[in-house]
């Protein structure tokens, strides 16, 4: 009995420093509690998507999408193109943008519709030392929807570009 009362103080004191030393700045771990974005980077500058597809508007409407998620979401600024150059931009293609029928009623007339957009995305960072050719990374999105909610015109491709919006965002994201 007495050794089992010696033991178990001991096991205690050091689990507690284990903890003591894994918890403050967990570095050490490789986590962290803070935003996963570079502290370095102030401003970035989103020109307008370019889009080689018929639908009108569409590149406006992610693009701004993109710079109301920028400033939702992350620590920087969205900045207009100044003499003072911005840390990092955004370049992006609008490439493919269609829409198919899924379901048809007896009348021919579409029940289901699903909507889909592809989009070529970069970020390039300004003040990187090495100066390389970024890799640009393919984005598409998918989205269902119906006729009978009254979303006619560009209304209807909001889903997908605000989907498209916050993959956009999250290629800032430092990896872990």
């Amino acid at each position: 009995m007495r050794i089992v009362s010696l033991c178990l103080p001991s096991l205690g004191v050091i689990l507690g420093l284990v903890l003591a030393a894994l918890a403050p700045g967990c570095n050490i771990t490789g986590y962290s509690i803070r935003a996963p974005y570079d502290t370095k980077i102030k401003t970035v500058y989103v020109p307008v998507f370019k889009s080689i597809t018929f639908r009108r508007d569409i590149n406006i409407m992610l693009t701004e999408l993109v710079i109301k998620e920028i400033e939702r979401r992350t620590p920087y600024k969205v900045r207009p193109r100044t003499p003072r150059r911005p840390t990092r931009r955004s370049t992006g293609t609008v490439n493919f943008s269609d829409k198919n029928i899924i379901v048809e009623n007896p009348f021919n007339l579409p029940r289901q519709l699903t909507s889909t957009m592809i989009v070529i995305a970069t970020w390039t960072d300004n003040k990187a030392e090495e100066k390389k050719a970024p890799q640009p990374a393919v984005i598409s999105e998918t989205f269902n929807f119906y006729p009978e909610d009254r979303r006619v015109g560009p209304g209807r491709l909001l889903p997908d570009c605000e989907r498209l919006a916050t993959q956009i965002v999250n290629m800032m994201e430092e990896p872990w």
